[in-house]
């Protein structure tokens, strides 16, 4: 993106952010007649999530960037990056992705460490659930790996 672009839209947040906590009662003001007009004709919310929705169509790839930049720090051509390295696929599993979402499939998620934040690689929807609920701690994966592998025998 254009960086001059880009600091434009930080100082307007800012410049947003700063009207906000300079005025709280005008901002509240303001919500309560939008949920008012809301509230008063439904089609206005219906138009409003019609709107919405394809706007997250039309920007998926974008909103994605946006967000794995603002969460982890990365960006696009570091994501490709890493996606390549693994010749897209798991890192754990070694297979793509098959989770979908809205009938897409979803992109690998960012693996990282939830102390030091550091980025560890490009997971399937299910090994980054797993290692998630094993609370990331290698010795809880080994267990459960000599669980299973007991059940085999």
């Amino acid at each position: 993106m254009d960086q001059a672009l880009e600091e434009r839209r930080k100082k307007g947040r800012e410049r947003a952010a700063r009207y906000r906590r300079e005025n709280p009662e005008k901002f509240r003001a303001i919500q309560k007649r939008s949920k008012d007009r809301i509230k008063n004709d439904p089609d206005r919310l219906e138009k409003l999530r019609g709107w919405q929705k394809r706007y997250r169509e039309e920007n998926r790839k974008s909103l994605s960037d946006g967000e794995r930049k603002r969460r982890f720090g990365i960006t696009p051509e570091q994501y490709a990056e890493m996606f390549q390295s693994q010749n897209g696929v798991c890192a754990i599993c070694n297979q793509p992705e098959t989770a979908t979402r809205l009938g897409k499939v979803k992109a690998l998620a960012v693996d990282h460490c939830h102390k030091s934040g550091a980025i560890r690689g490009l997971l399937c929807a299910d090994c980054n659930t797993g290692i998630g609920k094993l609370k990331d701690d290698p010795e809880v994966l080994r267990s459960a790996a000599r669980y299973l592998e007991n059940l085999a025998s």
